[in-house]
């Protein structure tokens, strides 16, 4: 199997994987994720219509598949960030490499903007706790 099919064949199981959260919606579900050598981090933002909520998928459905696409792009030019917008049937993914990343602003500002930007500039809802809610 070649290596291009191989990265299709994760990308779509990543997609797969992120359509049966519980917390999907097809009006819009943006993962972000940020893969080092020995990092990785990831945040959900899923369209609710009205606002944006933001969480944070569990990392053991996630970690091998990225990781996997982080490791397969050659040494020297490895993507820092990966965002994939799944809105309906389609799927986008894109991916920001070092250069990209402005790192004078925190990966959590840079993320929501990211979200606002694809899915529209409504509020986010950060949960807090049980059942309490910041609102940005």
């Amino acid at each position: 199997m070649s290596s291009r099919r191989w990265k299709a064949d994760l990308l779509s199981d990543l997609a797969s994987t992120l359509r049966a959260e519980t917390s999907f919606s097809p009006l819009g579900t943006l993962m972000v994720a940020a893969v080092e050598s020995r990092y990785i981090s990831i945040a959900r933002f899923v369209d609710r219509g009205s606002y944006i909520a933001f969480g944070q998928p569990d990392y053991d459905k996630y970690r091998d598949t990225l990781i996997e696409l982080w490791a397969m792009e050659p040494l020297g030019c490895r993507w820092a960030e990966m965002h994939c917008l799944i809105r309906g049937k389609e799927v986008r993914v894109t991916y920001l490499y070092p250069e990209d990343i402005d790192a004078d602003i925190s990966e959590l500002d840079r993320w929501r903007d990211a979200a606002q930007a694809v899915i529209g500039a409504k509020r986010i809802v950060y949960p807090h706790g049980r059942g309490s809610f910041q609102v940005r």
